[in-house]
């Protein structure tokens, strides 16, 4: 049976339609409560008030500008193209269902840059003249402030680009720019001069001022800042002024794992102590000029050690996530509910290192392969892709083209290759005017654009658009705390979600067949149900016992309804 058909929940003796026990709450945004219909919502694609509020709720979608959208016809994205599409991202009025949903936006880097992907930054204080100038990059935010979106811009204080004016002059000894950069002479005992990382030596030689060797963890063209600076230090926080002070709600932080990275600091090092010091101190400056700013860093190491960073940032990316939801979906099973205990063991520890910790699941970056491609494309195992991490804990971060299934191939500019709005013209002209078109991308020449599948209700699109919905509507969703709870079913994905205000049971077939299910005696009782792929979910009961039948990768999530 197709997801898209009925999805039945079997509650012996007992009948009662969807129309009796919805979840409902308070309209906001200005919508009209008469055009919500929470109960419409929950098999279909419908008007919700979306509750999720601050730059620390909702659901953040992750945008390369260059990519996205491209407003004067140069082929580049720009900020005025970013805008131009807003409405499709979120047009601000919960009484509409053309827009994704989506409440937040990280961009990629937006300085100016000698690179096509920006992380190695030119000027801090600038934005890359390829995307606009200072005053589009203002309207922008604006527009976005408007339509209750926040806006996160990546940070690399890691290191720069070898063009800064600060490592132009500190390349001098006798500069005051100096000591913001790591630099060793080759007779200095407390390093490895030959020390190598990713194929390419850590430590480069000055050649003007001959002696001197600079760190380069990513290259001789991004040299790496020494921390250790006060002066440094203090020019960050001059840095994220400046950029809070135009309206920016955070930042997420560029190799954040790796400003003390040892292969770069002297024997000794207490490397992760120093890091977290640090992190905290401009996460805690942060909040001092914002209080509700969002700081989220990319540490991409095993859990413990980013347990370990996230006492001092807060909230770090759940790098392991996707990889383990492509592996499950292939599979097919997911035996003694391993995703969701796995999940537990990993949230308990980052509760140990900060009770106040939160999650930043999501399915894939800029930096791997699109998890569309990794699953061959199927659209089903792309949407139960969407459930396993939108549903889970935190704030989501959705990689622009996820929704539409984009994919890629394994070298960084096919995983950045532009967003597919419309088909194009005979001519070979794209239809859709803001198409970018900086690249061209193999990887994805079957892939349905946009403008066609907003006219398709079972589109990946159109998924999107109902999971988001339903997770920036609910405070179970958005704002509760996740616990492993098994049906003892090896091929249903299951957990709890509870907030101070509600508790919601979330249940995802990863195989292709149909699956019936007892569902836990503490979730008997829940009546509203917020989500399912079914068309006509129908409760019966005999017993208190409740059985679910969930359709080859489909979704339910139940609630007590308080």
């Amino acid at each position: 049976m197709k997801k898209s058909m009925l999805l039945r929940a079997v509650v012996a003796g007992f009948c009662a339609t969807l129309s009796v026990g919805f979840y409902s709450c308070a309209s906001s945004s200005g919508a009209d409560s008469a055009a919500i219909s929470p109960e419409k919502a929950v098999r279909t694609l419908a008007p919700v008030v979306r509750n999720a509020k601050g730059a620390r709720e909702g659901v953040y979608y992750s945008i390369f500008v260059r990519a996205f959208a491209d407003s004067n016809g140069d082929g580049i994205g720009d900020f005025n193209g970013i805008t131009a599409k807003l409405d499709y991202l979120n047009d601000g009025n919960d009484n509409t269902t053309s827009d994704l949903g989506i409440t937040g936006i990280w961009l990629l880097p937006i300085f100016p840059s000698q690179s096509y992907h920006g992380y190695d930054v030119d000027d801090y204080y600038a934005v890359n003249p390829d995307y606009g100038t200072m005053e589009d990059f203002e309207r922008l935010l604006q527009e976005c402030n408007k339509r209750g979106i926040s806006v996160i811009i990546d940070m690399t204080c890691n290191h720069s680009s070898r063009y800064t004016e600060w490592f132009q002059n500190g390349r001098d000894p006798s500069d005051p720019h100096h000591s913001w950069y790591r630099w060793i002479t080759a007779d200095d005992k407390r390093y490895n001069i030959e020390q190598k990382m990713w194929g390419h030596k850590v430590w480069n030689e000055d050649k003007k001022f001959t002696g001197n060797y600079f760190a380069g963890l990513f290259g001789d063209h991004m040299p790496d800042f020494n921390l250790d600076s006060k002066e440094l230090r203090e020019e960050f926080k001059k840095v994220m002024k400046f950029w809070l002070d135009k309206g920016v709600a955070g930042f997420r932080y560029d190799a954040a794992g790796h400003v003390y990275n040892s292969a770069k600091t002297p024997a000794g090092t207490k490397s992760v102590e120093s890091a977290v010091n640090w992190w905290k101190e401009i996460v805690d400056y942060n909040t001092s000029v914002n209080p509700g700013t969002y700081n989220v860093g990319e540490v991409w190491e095993n859990n413990s050690l980013r347990a370990q960073f996230i006492a001092g940032l807060g909230s770090d990316f759940h790098f392991d996530m996707g990889t383990r939801i492509v592996d499950m979906l292939k599979a097919g099973e997911d035996g003694n509910n391993s995703f969701a205990n796995g999940l537990q063991g990993e949230y308990s520890r980052l509760a140990q290192a900060n009770p106040n910790y939160l999650d930043a699941p999501f399915l894939s970056n800029h930096d791997q392969p699109r998890a569309a491609g990794l699953l061959r494309g199927d659209e089903d195992l792309c949407k139960a892709a969407a459930s396993l991490y939108i549903l889970t804990e935190g704030v989501p971060f959705m990689y622009y083209g996820e929704e539409i299934g984009m994919r890629s191939g394994t070298d960084d500019p096919s995983k950045r290759t532009p967003m597919i709005w419309n088909t194009t013209l005979a001519s070979g002209k794209p239809k859709d005017k803001l198409q970018s078109t900086w690249s061209e991308s193999r990887y994805n020449l079957k892939t349905v654009p946009v403008a066609e599948q907003v006219k398709d209700p079972e589109s990946l699109l159109q998924y999107y658009k109902r999971l988001i919905r339903v997770k920036t509507a609910h405070p179970a969703l958005y704002a509760g705390r996740f616990k492993a709870v098994s049906t003892g079913n090896d091929y249903v994905s299951s957990w709890q979600m509870k907030s101070d205000d509600e508790t919601a049971f979330v249940m995802v077939n990863v195989s292709k067949e149909d699956v019936t299910v007892k569902v836990p005696q503490e979730y008997a009782s829940f009546k509203p149900v917020f989500f399912s792929d079914g068309e006509d979910t129908e409760f019966k009961n005999q017993d208190s016992v409740i059985e679910v039948t969930l359709p080859a990768h489909s979704t339910v999530v139940i609630a007590d309804g308080q």
